[in-house]
């Protein structure tokens, strides 16, 4: 009798033990995952991945991307900071907000004070949202608040600190002679590069890493938007001396350029390149030492972002939580005799990004043409959110699971009035305020030094491009 009673109890502890596991598997497969998003300032395709340089060394990004669904071909709505950044985080192009500029705030603008950002509709739908670094234009803290570009009401908690690295107490300044080269005001103090006697553990850019690192180790009772900016390889290139030691400035391999590659790309284009600063450096033979400060500043911020994925994987949030890796648009290191950011070539408009999804057990590469400004849709629909139905970008969501997909976008980048670019897998267009037009076939010109717009051959091309901007404009 007493073995019978034993052998129901059992039978019945079994039959709870599997309607618990159930229950917990049911749990974990309807909750929603968590969403850790990474932007990394002014990074251009120079990561092992993108095979941008040969000479990165970004191990952990490359880590990342080899689990993951990599976008080769990714592009900014604008080329310049609070631009790029308002687009992606609102969901609406420059033209729509009339954000072009660093000074412009977007909540400052009629019709947009109450714009529900991306992390704002996370909130909505039942997230946590917290920030470290910067995600908007400004991080939290440096100065009071509201300081233009930032957007304190974004997020539900935010670390409030600084950025990139401390200023070694003598500016390196690099023997250029910025006023031959027309460089002026904080221009000149930012363009410098060289080693800072600093641990990682003091810079800002690793207190901001460290911040995210700490709050994926805490136990959370909802899903979360965890944000991480960091600042390098932003201006000025100040890194830790061990990532400048990582580079031998002798064996540094430069970009590869045409001579007289400005001919070609019409006044506005000439102007915003201008080549001054480019003739500075090269005067001064300092191409390959900013060269070297650019991947020393670049493997800096990969070891930030890995600070990062280390505590995710060693933390309870690892088989819930997509990872989005971006940078907010390119940087020109002397193609186009041009250095920074804000043209419509490839250099300043192209930008990593990567997309790991726990759920998709395969890695991939696409080179569709997407745009940052696709993001927030693609977010909305990976944690399946519900639509929202006014933004400007499309959701690639296919595009993860499948990176051959369907699609028929191209990625539309913009710098101020009446200058847009238009890139699909084939060809860059451009277009400036003048009429003057560019077109550069990819396939056989990956950087862009023929602009083949006044070939009649290419007349087809052209009119379809002109079609396209039309329609994205209205």
């Amino acid at each position: 009798m007493k073995f019978e009673k034993l052998k129901v109890f059992t039978v019945l502890v079994a039959i709870i033990v599997s309607s618990l596991n159930t229950i917990k598997g049911q749990s974990k497969k309807n909750q929603k995952p968590n969403v850790l998003f990474i932007m990394v300032d002014d990074m251009n395709d120079w990561v092992g991945a993108f095979g941008g340089n040969p000479q990165a060394l970004t191990p952990n990004m490359d880590k990342l991307a080899a689990k993951s669904t990599v976008f080769k071909n990714a592009y900014c709505s604008a080329a310049l900071c609070n631009p790029s950044r308002t687009s992606m985080l609102t969901g609406y192009q420059p033209f729509t907000t009339g954000v072009y500029g660093n000074v412009e705030v977007f909540r400052k603008i009629k019709g947009f004070e109450n714009t529900v950002t991306l992390p704002q509709y996370f909130a909505k739908n039942g997230y946590k949202t917290a920030a470290a670094g910067k995600i908007f234009h400004n991080p939290r803290g440096t100065k009071p608040e509201p300081k233009e570009g930032s957007d304190p009401g974004s997020f539900q908690e935010e670390h409030k600190g600084g950025l990139g690295t401390p200023y070694p107490k003598q500016r390196f300044q690099n023997g250029l002679n910025f006023k031959r080269a027309g460089v002026k005001g904080s221009k000149t103090k930012s363009f410098d590069w060289g080693p800072v006697d600093v641990a990682d553990e003091k810079t800002p850019d690793w207190k901001s890493a460290d911040y995210a690192a700490n709050f994926l180790q805490k136990n959370h009772d909802k899903p979360f938007f965890l944000a991480c900016g960091i600042f390098r390889p932003h201006l000025p290139l100040y890194a830790p001396k061990k990532y400048f030691d990582l580079f031998n400035e002798d064996d540094i391999v430069l970009p590869e350029v045409l001579k007289n590659d400005l001919q070609d790309v019409g006044k506005i284009g000439s102007n915003w390149s201008g080549g001054k600063l480019h003739n500075e450096i090269l005067l001064n033979k300092k191409w390959k030492s900013a060269v070297r400060g650019y991947l020393a500043s670049l493997a800096f911020a990969d070891a930030c972002v890995g600070h990062v994925l280390d505590n995710l994987n060693n933390s309870n949030y690892k088989d819930n939580t997509i990872i989005v890796l971006m940078g907010d648009h390119g940087w020109h290191l002397g193609e186009k005799e041009h250095w920074s950011k804000q043209t419509l070539w490839e250099e300043s408009a192209k930008t990593p990004l990567i997309i790991f999804d726990p759920r998709n057990k395969s890695k991939s590469v696409s080179v569709r043409t997407v745009s940052l400004i696709d993001i927030y849709p693609t977010l909305i629909e990976l944690c399946n959110l519900p639509k929202k139905d006014d933004l400007d970008g499309h959701s690639f969501k296919h595009l993860v699971a499948n990176p051959e997909g369907d699609w028929q976008h191209s990625a539309l980048t913009t710098k101020g009035l009446g200058n847009h670019s238009l890139r699909n897998e084939n060809y860059r267009y451009i277009v400036y305020s003048d009429g003057f037009e560019e077109l550069y076939d990819h396939r056989i010109d990956p950087m862009e030094w023929y602009n083949i717009a006044n070939n009649k051959q290419n007349i087809k091309v052209l009119e379809g491009f002109r079609k396209e901007l039309k329609a994205l404009l209205n």
